[in-house]
């Protein structure tokens, strides 16, 4: 009986430990006022928001996702792509804090249809002892031709982690991955889109 309690026990450790090492999740959604499965007109520019929760756990030390793109129908405005300048904070001296990493909100290099979200602690080795949630990155995009676009979250694609403190690596789940359609432009469209274009020709053409 002492043994079938000890194992029983060993078991449920083994289980909660499982969990634990598992609540970590990032979520990913358009802009407040466009809902999955929406229409975007060519042109138009729209963000999309990626968030990352502790779930009450702390000690993340370095965390990468991406955003996967169907860079034929949206392009990524990587120059208005915004992140806060830290998260997590603990407060006092020798606080520890996540902080955007340089490879932050940029194209993975060899690629044009994954962002990288890059966050690390302050301090390396080492995680933030804090836990809670913030948003990682609200990244612009500009619909530029008809078809249906894919906004997928990925924590595999290369470069993407999620290391604690002691160097083990954790599970980060994802949710909220979502399509947004673009119609092919109406001739309305396509006379502002021209009229638009030309005022522009003709305003740098004064200029000089």
């Amino acid at each position: 009986m002492r043994y079938l309690l000890i194992s029983s026990f060993t078991a449920l450790s083994m289980l909660l430990s499982a969990v634990t090492a598992s609540a970590f999740t990032t979520s990913i959604e358009p802009e407040t006022g466009i809902n999955p499965g929406d229409t975007v007109d060519v042109g138009q520019v729209f963000d999309v928001f990626v968030d990352f929760d502790t779930d009450g756990v702390g000690d993340v030390s370095l965390l990468s996702v991406s955003v996967l793109f169907d860079s034929d129908i949206v392009r990524f405005i990587q120059s208005s792509a915004e992140s806060a300048t830290y998260a997590l904070y603990t407060g006092g001296k020798g606080a520890s804090y996540l902080k955007p990493a340089l490879t932050n909100n940029t194209i993975r290099v060899g690629t044009v249809d994954q962002t990288l979200q890059d966050w690390q602690n302050n301090v390396l080795p080492g995680g933030a002892e804090a836990s809670g949630a913030f948003q990682m990155a609200a990244l612009p995009f500009q619909a530029r031709l008809e078809g249906t676009a894919s906004f997928t979250l990925s924590n595999s694609s290369p470069g993407n982690v999620l290391f604690l403190g002691d160097g083990s690596s954790a599970t980060n789940n994802l949710i909220g991955d979502f399509t947004l359609t673009v119609p092919e432009p109406t001739s309305a469209s396509l006379s502002i889109a021209a009229l638009l274009t030309l005022a522009g020709i003709r305003m740098r053409s004064r200029k000089s």
